[in-house]
């Protein structure tokens, strides 16, 4: 982690003890300082304006007897996001922690415009998605990846951050027009050629993809153009064979369902880059 803070968003909701518990491991391996940042709703400020300044005090208690000394408490009142890029932007913040686990669904948080759907969509660092009680050993990190420049960013920082890690990028490939190549009249071998054309492509691009990465030589990187089929099934199948313990996805200006659906379906931590 190159800049000084990691900032942990904390609404007392999301397994507050466990985030807190990864967010001090995290901080104590990579020598970085904690800043926990509560906001609340400025509507609340509207409504209860006399009570504000006690519920950020009681907020604020909670915190400090979850975290005790080890971190920097900040409790505000306002909008979400602005307050959030604002700390951000004066506090030297590289990575922002936040929990999700709950029964309701991105597609929900989307359009009720959630603050999780919010960090993800506006902050232009990498945000860790506390999603499990497993320990934050970030050993082996899936990287699916489409090949893109915010793919190679993102994987250059991840690098950089988890210089430990073993990394496992995955090309997810599709031989277009395959379900229906015997109906222009190709016989079988015709056909086992034509998708082993996409194969080799693949893993000719992937390879040129990875030879491309400005990382140190002696990163393990473990490489794989497999064909698309359904990207849950490819992405938990790769978490469960190869003991993934953190997902990557990487985004360019504009963040997808896609995206969202594979946050939501991971079964392990998840970090999320939002490339401009």
């Amino acid at each position: 982690m190159n800049k000084n803070k990691i900032l942990v968003l904390s609404d007392l909701q999301e397994f507050t003890e466990i985030v807190a518990q990864k967010a001090i491991y995290l901080a104590n391996k990579y020598e970085k300082e904690i800043d926990v940042l509560h906001v609340e709703d400025e509507s609340f400020f509207k409504f209860f304006k006399e009570k504000t300044e006690c519920s950020l005090d009681k907020s604020k208690s909670i915190l400090q007897a979850i975290y005790k000394d080890k971190v920097n408490i900040f409790c505000k009142c306002g909008n979400f996001i602005e307050i959030v890029k604002e700390h951000i932007e004066k506090n030297n913040i590289s990575t922002v922690i936040v929990g999700f686990r709950r029964e309701r669904t991105f597609f929900e948080d989307i359009f009720n415009g959630s603050n999780l759907s919010n960090i993800i969509r506006k902050l232009d660092i990498p945000v860790i998605v506390i999603k499990t009680e497993d320990e934050p050993n970030y050993k082996n990190i899936l990287v699916p990846t489409d090949l893109s420049k915010a793919s190679k960013i993102n994987i250059e920082y991840l690098v950089s951050i988890f210089p430990e890690a073993n990394f496992h990028i995955e090309h997810y490939y599709k031989a277009f027009f395959e379900d229906r190549i015997k109906l222009y009249g190709f016989n079988d071998d015709e056909a086992h050629n034509f998708v082993d054309f996409y194969a080799d492509e693949a893993e000719k691009d992937l390879d040129k993809f990875i030879k491309s990465l400005e990382i140190p030589s002696e990163i393990k990187i473990f490489e794989k153009a497999k064909k698309y089929m359904d990207i849950k099934s490819m992405v938990d199948e790769s978490i469960e064979y190869k003991a993934i313990d953190l997902l990557s996805l990487s985004v360019g200006s504009s963040l997808s369902i896609f995206s969202f659906d594979l946050l939501e379906a991971s079964k392990k931590d998840v970090i999320i880059y939002k490339v401009k």
